[in-house]
């Protein structure tokens, strides 16, 4: 599969994203944000793994790759969604979403340093700009950001953890098939988090029991479309074109959840947002090299 259709599907996953953020603000006003993610999270992975019994493409992992979907559970679902819980209760939602859009600066950093990836300064510049672009766009008037709050280093703990489980899945996904690997650790890391959930707030389960079917609808959409669908198809574009290029898109799930916020809930975009939203689209161009690729190709047609 070319470039070309692996950043249009990215596109899509993070629309599938955005628009989650949306569904995700209303599933947490109903459910425990800790309860509610282990059960979607359990949904995602159990739908994955029986849609691959079912058609016999269950592949049973090999050697080190038990270890590797062990290490990527740990650090991409539990720690992960367990951190980032637990943070952005503990901070504001400004400071939360400016340090989850660093996410795809730091992941190109730790490719570089790990050497999964080698970036010139122009592709690095656009992590950079992206980063940016995010602040600018959660940034709303009159909201400042004062101090470091312990949520703040919670939420930069599951965004770290997170990095470092896209890298065990750009390698191990080499040789083993990524749906099959998102399955499995959505679903072994999905019994960790209902464990917690058990042990930390064993009431918040009867909560499912009373909430409205159209409340419970936008938890399975959510589940099987952004969370089984998103992810298998976000861990496949990572095999395919590595953890770092493939992280800068996660750039335009602040665009598109502004965006859904803005339609769907009636939200009001200033200028901030904008520029921010257009710091984004150019930090992805130059990240991915798209945009160095283009200027390149028309200086050569006017040669």
């Amino acid at each position: 599969m070319s470039k070309v259709k692996i950043y249009l599907i990215l596109l899509g996953v993070m629309l599938a994203w955005g628009l989650n953020i949306v569904a995700l603000k209303l599933l947490v006003s109903y459910f425990s944000p800790l309860t509610m993610t282990a059960v979607r999270i359990f949904i995602a992975g159990f739908t994955i793994i029986s849609i691959l019994f079912l058609l016999k493409k269950l592949q049973k992992p090999q050697g080190t790759e038990y270890y590797a979907i062990m290490a990527s559970s740990i650090l991409g679902v539990v720690l992960h969604h367990g951190l980032l819980a637990f943070g952005l209760a503990n901070t504001t939602a400004v400071k939360g979403s400016i340090i989850l859009g660093f996410s795809p600066l730091l992941t190109a950093i730790l490719a570089i340093i790990f050497g999964f990836t080698q970036m010139g300064w122009q592709r690095f510049l656009g992590f950079v700009v992206g980063a940016f672009g995010v602040t600018m766009a959660v940034m709303r008037g009159g909201e400042g950001i004062t101090g470091i709050a312990f949520g703040d280093i919670l939420v930069f703990l599951s965004i770290l953890s997170q990095a470092f489980s896209f890298l065990i899945i750009s390698k191990v996904s080499k040789t083993l098939n990524p749906v099959v690997l998102t399955g499995y650790m959505m679903l072994s890391g999905s019994l960790v988090l209902l464990l917690l959930a058990s042990i930390i707030e064993p009431a918040q389960f009867m909560t499912f029991t009373t909430a409205p079917l159209s409340i419970i609808a936008v938890l399975l959409v959510s589940a099987i479309v952004a969370t089984a669908i998103g992810h298998v198809t976000y861990n496949y574009a990572i095999s395919k074109i590595g953890a770092a290029e493939t992280a800068i898109f996660g750039n335009f799930n602040t665009l598109f959840s502004l965006m859904a916020t803005a339609i769907l809930l009636k939200e009001s975009v200033g200028i901030n947002q904008i520029i921010g939203c257009l710091l984004i689209i150019f930090g992805v161009l130059t990240g991915t090299g798209t945009l160095e690729a283009f200027i390149r190709r028309k200086a050569q047609l006017n040669r």
